[in-house]
């Protein structure tokens, strides 16, 4: 006799999916999506790098030597006189080696103590630091004070890379004229294709490299305590005055001279200049600068 089969109860399919109907299987949660951070390093070239990626090139000037690999160099970042070292990572793309660099001489370098400092904090984050855009800030760190001992000599630099974090005033140099009377000039140092900030949230006069900017930020470096800002300060007799108190209604107020700020008596000068690194076809770093601008006339 065979085995009964029990007869299967009938499966209402339509009821079993519309229970799940009110359900969501997909996460509300929008996906993260990875941070990329472009990086000079052993996986990439700096986009400040100079464009030429073959390297020591035809015609490479005579201040320029090319180092070809920097962990088995001889003599590089040992300065005899006026030479600056910029490392860049695959400078030459064809090499063996991850880490090239450029070593140029500069005219007068040797002299000032501070601008050497300055060069050498540039060539040791170029070689540590991670974000494309901080190399960018090097390279044009480097190229504003080669103009300036190049093309306005005579200074010494009182503010520069190895004593500010990256924001405000890039460069002060001071050009004494005797008897307690200096002349300032104010740098605004800008990478390969890099421009000037511009802001619609700022009061006007206070974008960067005008007037109220420079108030503003010497206004900060004489309150925090920087030498460099208290130096110009103190030889323009400058006043300053809470001129735009919680702009626009948020935190952040920006100073001014006052009124009644006896600068304009004052003997000394302030002057600024914007310089854009260029590289030169020869190897060279080289830059474009503005005129020359006086403030607080």
């Amino acid at each position: 006799m065979g085995r009964l089969l029990r007869s299967k109860a009938k499966v209402d399919y339509a009821a079993v999916t519309g229970r799940y109907d009110r359900y969501s299987f997909i996460s509300p949660k929008k996906p993260k999506r990875p941070k990329i951070i472009r990086i000079n390093a052993a996986n990439g070239r700096a986009n400040a790098a100079p464009p030429l990626t073959s390297w020591p090139p035809h015609g490479m000037h005579r201040d320029v030597v090319y180092h070809d690999d920097l962990n088995n160099a001889i003599g590089w970042g040992v300065r005899a006189n006026n030479e600056i070292f910029l490392p860049f990572a695959w400078l030459d793309i064809h090499s063996g080696a991850i880490w090239q660099g450029l070593e140029q001489e500069v005219a007068g370098l040797g002299a000032d103590a501070q601008a050497c400092q300055h060069f050498d904090a540039i060539a040791q984050d170029m070689r540590a630091l991670l974000a494309n855009t901080r190399i960018t800030e090097c390279v044009g760190e480097a190229a504003a004070a080669t103009c300036v001992l190049e093309r306005h000599p005579g200074g010494n630099m009182i503010w520069g890379y190895h004593l500010h974090s990256g924001t405000g005033i890039d460069q002060i140099w001071e050009y004494p004229q005797g008897g307690g009377v200096s002349h300032f000039l104010i740098v605004e140092a800008k990478g390969p294709g890099a421009g000037l900030n511009f802001s619609l949230f700022v009061p006007p006069g206070y974008s960067q490299m005008e007037e109220g900017w420079i108030a503003n930020h010497l206004y900060s470096m004489n309150q925090n305590g920087h030498a460099a800002g208290q130096r110009i300060v103190a030889a323009m007799g400058m006043q300053f005055v809470n001129a735009h108190p919680n702009y626009m209604g948020a935190s952040k107020s920006y100073f001014g001279l006052s009124p009644a700020s006896p600068h304009k008596n004052s003997a000394s000068r302030v002057y600024g200049i914007v310089v854009t690194a260029q590289w030169r076809a020869d190897g060279r770093l080289g830059y474009s600068a503005s005129q020359l601008t006086q403030y607080f006339t």
